[in-house]
């Protein structure tokens, strides 16, 4: 990934990075410096420290979800969701393989990154940006595909997580999850496959802050 000097979006810097795989090619803006942003200190020192911006944070699970929609290349016409999208990178390379994209997220900085990144691309006809918190509110659509990375890390969210995914994924549809095993997971799989989903999942590895993470990438489809 090449850099180019940093602009401005929500108040952070942003530095545009390249991303490739199969047939496709774009330009994703991320923050500049992360770690500037990120106080290790004071978050070990005192749990009333303000939550630092993990949708900045450029997540493994991400890389793998776009890898894995560059390789179906099946996406044209199809409305895709991508749920929590932080910088927005499975719904940008969605878009750029021709899909009706909705980048969701309940952090209004994140949704101007993903937004920066589709008009870079010439894809911003085909990307609508929503604000939304999932475990309140719902969408007026509904998706052939949803996607999200590393969404699946706070047991309190898992119900209603399954609440949304079960509301918005049209007959047909598929659910497309990354899990890099940053928490136990193991009940909201078991919430998901009560609802009629059959999943299966399929070993992949990304780098991460130099050596290779291992994660789950799974495809759910209602059952019948």
């Amino acid at each position: 990934m090449q850099r180019e000097s940093s602009i401005q979006i929500a108040g952070y810097p942003a530095t545009p990075v390249d991303f490739a795989h199969g047939t496709v090619a774009i330009s994703l803006y991320r923050v500049s410096r992360l770690e500037d942003h990120v106080d290790r200190e004071s978050l070990l020192r005192d749990d009333r420290t303000a939550e630092p911006p993990y949708w900045a944070h450029l997540w493994v699970g991400a890389i793998a979800l776009a890898r894995r929609l560059a390789e179906s290349n099946v996406l044209s016409g199809r409305r895709v969701l991508d749920l929590g999208c932080g910088l927005g990178l499975p719904g940008i390379v969605a878009a750029a393989l021709g899909a009706e994209v909705w980048c969701v997220d309940r952090v209004r900085a994140a949704l101007e990154f993903a937004a920066a990144s589709a008009e870079r691309n010439r894809l911003a006809p085909r990307v609508r940006c929503v604000l939304l918190d999932f475990m309140n509110e719902k969408l007026d659509a509904d998706f052939d595909l949803i996607v999200a990375a590393e969404l699946v890390y706070d047991p309190q969210s898992y119900r209603p997580l399954c609440d949304f995914l079960d509301r918005h994924l049209c007959h047909g549809g598929e659910i497309h999850l990354t899990d890099a095993f940053r928490s136990d997971a193991v009940s909201f799989f078991t919430e998901l496959r009560s609802r009629g989903f059959e999943g299966r999942r399929e070993a992949r590895r990304e780098w991460e802050d130099g050596r290779l993470q291992p994660l789950f990438l799974w495809t759910f489809r209602r059952s019948g």
